[in-house]
């Protein structure tokens, strides 16, 4: 599933989610990272959306 930052500093980051909390979180990885991002996030369900 692919989804994209709505919210936040790092807004309108897309990436690929690898993985689920129970708290609800997500964990991702990000879709060509530019040097000052990071590879990998950990997002809140609620502040992304699907794409």
């Amino acid at each position: 599933m692919k989804i994209e930052i709505t919210k936040g500093k790092y807004k309108g980051i897309k990436g690929r989610v690898v993985g689920v909390y129970t708290d609800g979180r997500y964990d991702i990885n990000v879709i060509k990272p530019k040097a000052t991002q990071p590879k990998q996030m950990v997002i809140k369900i609620n502040n992304c959306k699907e794409i």
